[in-house]
């Protein structure tokens, strides 16, 4: 009898789980009643496990695009704000009449050039902070009759045979600067594009590049430019 006893209530405190399947009490299936194929849609229909991840797949690339855009549109900007800094620095120079002094004995155009772009690129003689090859950048320097009729040199232009547009062969120059004279000073340097989508950059080379571009309009004050700029230049 005491065994009985004790048999009954071990079997009283035992779990679902240890009991066998006779023992269960038949109940409604989590899925709902019907056949197994649609009762399984349905459940699925309904749950929401990985809906973060679909909905963060669907508003990804326009994210990512937005980001890159603001990316590009900064780097763009600080870039042309440096390359606009070095052409008004190393142009005072020739507003001043200093340039011109310390390159009297050159003639050699591509060799003034190259100096100027020296000065551009290493004021004071320390490398200038920079997001592009300072020693790719372009110059052109030339003089006008007045400030109405300055106008700048093309950087880049469209090649006949191929319909495409690339750098202008002509832009490279440069004009000694005498006393009074209106100078242009323009700088132009490629840059690679990096975020190409939402069309925040186009690039303007056939390499993919951009073309950033900066220039500069002054009246050279007064110096002696005699043996500043030979008669020929």
């Amino acid at each position: 009898m005491w065994i009985g006893l004790k048999t009954a209530a071990i079997m009283s405190r035992a779990t679902p789980s240890e009991t066998t399947g006779a023992d269960r009490l038949p109940g409604p299936s989590p899925l709902g009643p019907g056949p197994l194929g649609p009762r399984i849609l349905l459940a699925f229909s309904r749950s929401r496990d990985g809906a973060s991840a679909v909905e963060f797949a669907i508003v990804a690339l326009p994210f990512l695009a937005l980001v890159g855009a603001t990316l590009e549109a900064g780097i763009t900007y600080f870039a042309q704000e440096i390359l606009q800094q070095a052409v008004t620095d190393a142009g005072r120079q020739i507003y001043t009449g200093q340039f011109q002094a310390n390159n009297a004995g050159v003639t050699n155009s591509t060799t003034l050039l190259n100096n100027f772009r020296t000065a551009m690129c290493s004021p004071g003689g320390k490398p200038r902070v920079t997001l592009f090859p300072c020693a790719n950048v372009r110059i052109s320097i030339t003089k006008a009759a007045s400030f109405d009729t300055a106008a700048p040199v093309q950087a880049t232009a469209i090649n006949p045979n191929t319909g495409v547009s690339d750098w202008n062969a002509g832009f490279a120059s440069y004009t000694c600067a005498r006393a009074s004279d209106v100078i242009v000073v323009q700088a132009a340097v490629d840059m690679p594009v990096f975020f190409p989508l939402l069309g925040a950059a186009k690039a303007t080379l056939p390499n993919g590049r951009r073309v950033l571009q900066a220039a500069a309009v002054f009246q050279v004050e007064p110096f002696t430019s005699t043996n500043a700029c030979p008669s020929s230049s």
